[in-house]
């Protein structure tokens, strides 16, 4: 049984754009993501509003956060005294149906597709380090300046994957190993198709997973239905260390050994890029968004 919690004030501009692009939840259930129903469970309502963008709204909420973000981090530093928290970004796909390497795709000039969501990523101070995984052969020609800088002091590591080509299951499990490597106690995994998402929406998951009640899981919630980022503890990586082909963990959620939560996020986090047509449209809500902010 899933708890479901509602997060967050949603943004009046990431909400018209979600409008805009009138995606539902993907349920394809056979390309590897974190598809399948969601089961039921409590549905605990954060209590606030959709927020209209008048002035006063936006100058108030820039203040709060300043004031808040480092009393914020000095509770989560707290909470996870000795715990050791892995970012596990995943960017070996093959990219069948684009054509072309995602990862390098241009959302703006010199802003590629499959960094936006890594500076993010790396923006996230709970993680100890984040592990990129890539093909073999990748140039590494898309990574952001931010990630080439943490390369050098060591938090970001990057690792090929010999058997990418065999589906997103040997990525995965490239990750939960080198996590293992790591003794890290959980890694949250990230795909790098994923521009939408949020540092803050890293640091829920992180948040829902250590105070849930032994939970093996903390996935992001598309109305229910459990999809990445997903927050994966370690007594589930031996079991996904089994994984085969296109399969990805939400192959495990529904076994009667695991226990797991669903943050619901933004419709916008889960856009899929994996055409031409869906590219040009996530171009022009970035740019958007960029304009609003």
């Amino acid at each position: 049984m899933f708890n479901i919690f509602l997060s967050g004030t949603r943004s009046w501009g990431l909400a018209f754009m979600v409008k805009q692009w009138g995606g539902g939840a993907d349920k394809r259930g056979e390309d590897g993501r974190l598809g399948g129903e969601g089961g039921t469970g409590e549905i605990v309502r954060s209590g606030e509003k959709l927020v209209e963008p008048r002035e006063e709204v936006k100058l108030e909420k820039m203040v709060r956060t300043e004031k808040m973000v480092e009393s914020d981090e000095k509770a989560r530093a707290k909470r996870r005294l000795g715990k050791n928290i892995v970012g596990i970004y995943l960017a070996a796909g093959s990219s069948r149906r684009m054509g072309t390497s995602k990862q390098s795709l241009q959302m703006e000039e010199g802003i590629s597709l499959g960094g936006i969501a890594l500076v993010k990523a790396l923006k996230c101070a709970a993680f100890e380090q984040v592990v990129v995984i890539v093909r073999e052969g990748d140039t590494l020609a898309w990574l952001p300046e931010e990630a080439r800088q943490e390369r050098e002091s060591g938090r970001c590591r990057v690792v090929e994957c010999a058997e990418a080509s065999l589906g997103m299951a040997y990525s995965l499990r490239m990750g939960i190993q080198v996590a293992e490597e790591l003794a890290a106690d959980g890694a949250l995994v990230m795909l790098a198709d994923q521009p939408f998402i949020e540092t803050a929406m890293l640091d829920r998951l992180i948040d829902a997973y250590e105070t849930g009640a032994e939970y093996h899981y903390v996935a992001s919630g598309d109305k229910g239905v459990p999809k990445p980022p997903v927050m994966l503890g370690s007594g589930m990586w031996s079991a996904i260390a089994s994984l085969k082909g296109d399969v990805g963990a939400r192959a495990l959620f529904h076994m009667p050994a695991y226990r797991g939560g669903v943050v619901e996020a933004e419709e916008l986090t889960f856009m899929d890029i994996d055409t031409v047509p869906r590219y040009e449209e996530a171009k022009a809500i970035y740019k958007h968004i960029n304009t609003l902010s």
